[in-house]
């Protein structure tokens, strides 16, 4: 289960592990190799993070790895709610800064959920722009959104770096569902996310999913058609993404093992 399964036509490497710890392990060893490698040609390493359960595991073993100069590493982050406190729990940045201040990194520049949804848009698109980004490191959603890119409303072609959308009623349930708000009514209903073209314009993508909730998502991501239908699918258009997997949400994905 620990051995990467090819899937053809697409530069995609999947790895399926037993349990969350182990795909959160194996994801937190190729992000690692990714941000030594930037920093060995360049100086330093420029990353996007995803804020979310599935990130969890991975974002521990990361912050452990002392062969990575974090004063180097240069973080941000791939989408946020509007209007919520910045200091609320819920919050992505928050939830991100408190896994990340361990690592002593050279920034973390966060979205503002308090600003002007358009107006913190341009200024982190322009942060963005900057220099070139090295690592995405994220989720799928259950209905395959890949940061806040919904089905039928992603462009995987968007000239936007990063833009306000409005939440997929799917996606504002998962957030219920998997503890991070009590009701349907205490969820945001708009955010400001990173665009899928700049998602993929990292040089590197790790994707960390487990659960038998994305088992579907996942399958579709990977073996239906690219297609904004499934937001995620656009991964297999990237030149180097690395999937990281546990049993369970792999458990729709039998005939690639």
């Amino acid at each position: 289960m620990g051995m990467p399964v090819g899937l053809s036509a697409d530069d995609v490497t999947l790895h399926v592990t037993a349990d969350p710890a182990g795909a959160g392990a194996g994801a937190a060893r190729v992000a690692a190799d990714v941000i030594r490698g930037a920093i060995a040609s360049r100086g330093s390493a420029r990353i996007v993070l995803a804020a979310a359960p599935s990130q969890q595991e991975m974002l521990a073993a990361l912050v452990r790895d002392a062969s990575i100069d974090w004063s180097r590493v240069h973080a941000f982050h791939m989408d946020e709610y509007v209007g919520l406190p910045q200091s609320h729990p819920q919050a992505f940045g928050q939830w991100l800064q408190e896994r990340l201040s361990v690592a002593g990194l050279g920034s973390f520049t966060r979205l503002r959920p308090e600003a002007d949804p358009v107006t913190e848009a341009a200024r982190y698109a322009t942060l963005l722009a900057q220099d070139p980004i090295d690592l995405t490191c994220m989720g799928i959603g259950v209905n395959g959104h890949i940061a806040f890119n919904e089905p039928d409303v992603a462009r995987f072609d968007d000239p936007a770096a990063v833009r306000v959308v409005e939440l997929d009623p799917v996606s504002r349930q998962q957030q219920v569902d998997e503890g991070l708000f009590p009701r349907l009514e205490d969820v945001p209903v708009q955010a400001v996310t990173l665009t899928v073209p700049t998602l993929l314009s990292a040089k590197s993508i790790v994707v960390t999913v487990h659960g038998r909730h994305k088992a579907a998502a996942l399958k579709l991501a990977l073996t239906g058609p690219i297609s904004p239908a499934c937001p995620a699918s656009a991964l297999r258009t990237h030149r180097s993404v690395s999937v990281h997997v546990d049993a369970a949400a792999a458990s729709g994905l039998d005939e690639l093992a």
